[in-house]
């Protein structure tokens, strides 16, 4: 709809919006969303605490015997210019060195332009001759009227330094000092609202000591190996300590509007080359020109220039593009911010919120700020994501309230404005930490015993007294169990299954961070897997009576088969052994099949035999008639066609006699015998017919 703001499913008015070209029902439904979602941001975020007004930043420089072989180059000096030179006018600062002694170097004072001449100047002074590290004592000599917290300053120490504690050649001295400055010093610069950004310089240097310097104040650590790194690393800090808007670089242009009345270009260098800055008219500035406008700082890593009164329009830098220039400016058009954290725990909310200032008041312009556009832009390891800010009529202020997530490690932020007049930029880095809880697993080893999870307290980074602790559990089952979690310092035993299987367990945390910060977080959650102990169980095969030896063999190894196979076989490898199994079986069908056809062709041989020498024997006796032969030759005839018979019959017996079937054999004599009757019976009637046939 024209005139709303549509942003997440919540409708906001414009400033500009007329509320009369509004239906009442819209207007109505708006006003009670915006005024919902409002509260609901203020309650989740505790609502974002204001932009303090001045900076109060002082620099400790480490001037030890040892910097001589982790900053031979001396590279101390360049890094403490740039930020001396990058301090907004109106801070209060100063700079202190220290080795066995502390040393003022530049006296705290307000920032001006004599002031940053001077801390240029004395800055070439820095060295590496002291004798000792006596941290605590710089650290007590530079807070000097820090004594309770301020609404109105921001205040930060940045520690540079190699090494450890080293104020005696005695150990025993420097633990007492250390000590000291944990228990007695740092709880009173807590106490001050001061943070501490501690860089560490040598591996060799206490980073225990530092980083609890700066988790407990809500500062920023900084390992850095090489000195080469001291002047973007000392940026990068100079920017969490004392912020200052910016204009957008976009290939090595930007734009000038006309409130600005002063700026100053970082130009960090990759070579030899000298940079130029080209003007919208075309002219053209360097280090060589004269100006009384113009303060060009030249160092072998970078160039630093400030222009007073600037020309409006679109401006060039002539060098190599880096990531780390910047444009910084004073202007009568600026912004005010939330104070933000420099160190949340993962899962918690972060509240962002911008207000546009000219001449340091709020600008409450409808129709001006209709025409700005303020978005977000996080960088999560390379990952970017933008998220659009929501103005506020109420307060004429653009919000924004998200969540770091599971996220853990260097967040960057930059906030991004922009209009048709003017476009500024505001970077901020949020260290992001994992659980307030490390929890350590001990899985039980026989499943008999507890599965058990210490959970240690993180107080370098929350007050353990706060803490409320709540668990869900999910068991290998799938059953889910709610337990309050009250005293930390016993383990919370989960009860082990013999079978094993996955845990799992969601944490919820509330409490105060060591500065007073509410909180409330989830975790990612705790995960392991519990060892499978279930017993085997072995199927014991039946008893079989009377089964043959091999037999019983076969049944014993088929069940001993399947235990040791884990996986059935595949489809193809059923088929190959079903053909396997078959081959014998079929191989067994086809000998018997030969045998008893063998014996059938035998039988029927026989009886074929029979009856062609039945044939034979009644011709030859017709042949005899017809020669004309007695009935003597006749009766001998028959003689030897019962001779020949029994013969016949006897040889049939031995015949049969190999067969495996004796039944068979009394058959077939029996036949034999009385076709051999039927054939002499069959003779003598013939016999007779044809003598009666010749009378």
């Amino acid at each position: 709809m024209k005139g709303l703001i549509q942003m997440d499913n919540v409708i906001f008015l414009k400033p500009n919006q007329a509320i009369s070209a509004l239906p009442i029902t819209v207007f109505v439904k708006s006003l009670i969303v915006t005024f919902l979602f409002s509260v609901s941001l203020v309650n989740l975020c505790n609502a974002a605490p204001a932009e303090k007004s001045k900076a109060d930043v002082r620099l400790l420089i480490d001037i030890s015997g040892s910097m001589k072989k982790n900053d031979p180059k001396n590279l101390r000096i360049p890094a403490l210019q740039l930020v001396t030179n990058l301090l907004p006018k109106g801070a209060d600062a100063g700079v202190w060195a220290f080795g066995k002694q502390v040393n003022m170097m530049v006296p705290l004072a307000t920032v001006d332009q004599a002031w940053q001449i001077k801390a240029t100047n004395i800055a070439n002074k820095i060295n590496s001759r002291g004798l000792f590290t006596n941290i605590g004592s710089v650290l007590e000599r530079a807070s000097y009227g820090w004594i309770r917290a301020s609404k109105t300053e921001k205040r930060s120490f940045i520690l540079l330094t190699d090494g450890m504690v080293d104020i005696s050649k005695d150990p025993a001295v420097n633990a007492t000092e250390r000590k000291r400055i944990l228990e007695v010093i740092l709880p009173k610069l807590k106490k001050a609202g001061v943070a501490i950004h501690t860089i560490a310089l040598s591996k060799n240097a206490d980073h225990e000591l530092l980083k609890q310097l700066s988790t407990q104040t809500d500062g920023w650590y900084q390992a850095v190996d090489n000195a080469e790194e001291l002047q973007r690393v000392f940026l990068k800090i100079f920017e969490q300590a004392a912020q200052r808007d910016n204009l957008p670089i976009k290939d090595n242009l930007f734009s000038v509007d006309k409130s600005v009345d002063e700026m100053t270009v970082l130009i960090f260098k990759k070579d030899t080359k000298d940079a130029n800055l080209i003007s919208p008219s075309g002219k053209y500035y360097n280090n060589q020109l004269k100006n009384p406008a113009l303060r060009w700082f030249s160092t072998d890593g970078y160039d630093l220039v400030t222009i007073q009164k600037p020309e409006t329009g679109k401006w060039k830098i002539d060098a190599n593009v880096d990531p780390d220039n910047r444009v910084m400016v004073l202007s009568k058009l600026g912004m005010s911010i939330s104070q933000l954290p420099n160190n949340l725990l993962a899962g918690e909310a972060i509240a962002y919120e911008m207000k546009l200032l000219e001449d340091g008041k709020i600008i409450n312009n409808a129709d001006f700020l209709s025409l700005v556009d303020a978005k977000l832009v996080q960088n999560k390891d390379g990952q970017e994501s933008t998220l659009a800010m929501f103005y506020d009529s109420g307060s004429h202020a653009f919000k924004q309230s998200f969540f770091t997530d599971s996220f853990e490690g260097e967040l960057q932020l930059q906030l991004q404005v922009t209009s048709p007049t003017f476009e500024r930029e505001r970077s901020h880095a949020i260290n992001i930490y994992g659980s307030p809880l490390i929890a350590k697993i001990v899985i039980s080893e026989d499943n008999k015993s507890f599965h058990k999870i210490q959970l240690t307290v993180r107080d370098d980074i929350v007050d353990p007294a706060s803490l409320e602790v709540s668990a869900v559990i999910k068991s290998p089952n799938q059953e889910k169990q709610f337990v309050s979690i009250d005293d930390l310092s016993k383990p919370l035993e989960l009860l082990a299954d013999m079978a094993g299987g996955d845990y799992e367990i969601k944490l919820k945390i509330s409490g105060k961070s060591i500065l007073g910060r509410k909180f409330s977080v989830s975790p990612a959650a705790i995960k392991f897997s519990g060892k499978s102990l279930k017993p085997e169980v072995k199927e014991t095969p039946a008893p079989a009576e009377k089964i043959d030896p091999e037999e019983q063999k076969e049944e014993i190894k088929e069940p001993i088969k399947e235990e040791i196979v884990p996986q059935e076989p595949a489809a193809e490898e059923i088929a190959e052994m079903e053909e396997i199994e078959a081959e014998p079986e079929s191989e067994i069908n086809w000998i018997y099949v030969g045998i008893g056809a063998n014996v059938l062709f035998a039988i029927i041989g026989f009886f074929v035999w029979r009856v062609i020498k039945k044939r034979n024997t009644k011709a030859a006796s017709s042949m005899g008639d017809e020669l004309g032969l007695d009935d003597d030759d006749d009766d001998d005839d028959d003689d030897d066609d019962e001779s020949v018979t029994s013969e016949e019959a006897d040889e049939v017996e031995k015949a049969d006699e190999p067969t495996s079937e004796p039944e068979s054999e009394d058959i077939d004599s029996d036949k034999a015998k009385e076709d051999a009757d039927d054939g002499s019976e069959i003779k003598e009637d013939d016999k007779a017919e044809k003598k009666q046939d010749a009378k």
